[in-house]
């Protein structure tokens, strides 16, 4: 019940850095941005713009609730009321999962309304849910480790490259150094490609992002701790 009430201490930040910063202002340009992808698509894929929101809209949670230095200077502060390194990753990854949940949850609803599925727009919002709490859980990690220059590769790997399946890079005859350790990085690393399955119940897809989340907040606490002493 304390380490409850410590991680729900961290939740506060997310409604103080929506309305006080432009988390919120940057999340709805990317919520219109992905809809009206969307709505020109040659081929719509409603399903892998949810993803694609969630993912996104994870790293720029992160990065506006922990990423800037003076958040990560703050953290000794943090940790110097009764609270403890692994409660505030963990909180600190709720509250960027709340924001990234509010896109999914416009693009999930977006698409039920101009498709009428419903069931597939529940399941695209469940897949959606699950890729931001494993991006969530790794960019803070990574901007626990080097600040938002890191949420910012991220973000440009995601834009880029989540949604490409790794057959589709080595289905050459010669694929390459490159080519195959890009590869190797999407079979490995949370994205949205690999979460489509969750949306049809793929367990497989959900104990692979539940993994991430895990390793994700063990390396954003270890980190938080150690930030901290230098600080201190």
């Amino acid at each position: 019940m304390e380490f409850a009430r410590r991680v729900l201490a961290e939740w506060p930040l997310l409604r103080t850095r929506l309305v006080r910063t432009r988390l919120g202002v940057w999340l709805l340009l990317l919520t219109g941005a992905l809809l009206w992808l969307e709505r020109h698509a040659p081929a719509p894929d409603p399903l892998g713009t949810t993803l694609a929101a969630g993912a996104l809209a994870a790293v720029l949670a992160v990065a506006y609730l922990a990423g800037s230095g003076a958040d990560r200077m703050a953290l000794v502060l943090v940790l110097g009321h009764p609270t403890t390194p692994r409660a505030v990753a963990v909180g600190r990854w709720l509250a960027a999962s709340g924001g990234a949940a509010l896109v999914v949850l416009a693009s999930a609803v977006h698409s039920a309304w101009t498709t009428g599925a419903i069931a597939a727009s529940l399941g695209a919002a469940l897949a959606g849910l699950t890729v931001a709490a494993a991006i969530a859980a790794c960019t803070l990690a990574l901007v626990w480790s080097g600040g938002n220059v890191l949420a910012g590769v991220c973000f440009l790997y995601l834009a880029l490259l989540g949604s490409v399946p790794p057959e589709a890079l080595i289905d050459h005859a010669h694929p390459g150094a490159v080519r195959f350790a890009v590869a190797t990085l999407l079979e490995l690393a949370p994205g949205p490609w690999r979460y489509r399955g969750v949306a049809v119940g793929d367990v497989g897809a959900t104990v692979h992002a539940a993994a991430w989340v895990g390793i994700g907040l063990l390396i954003a606490g270890w980190r938080a701790a150690r930030l901290s002493r230098r600080a201190g």
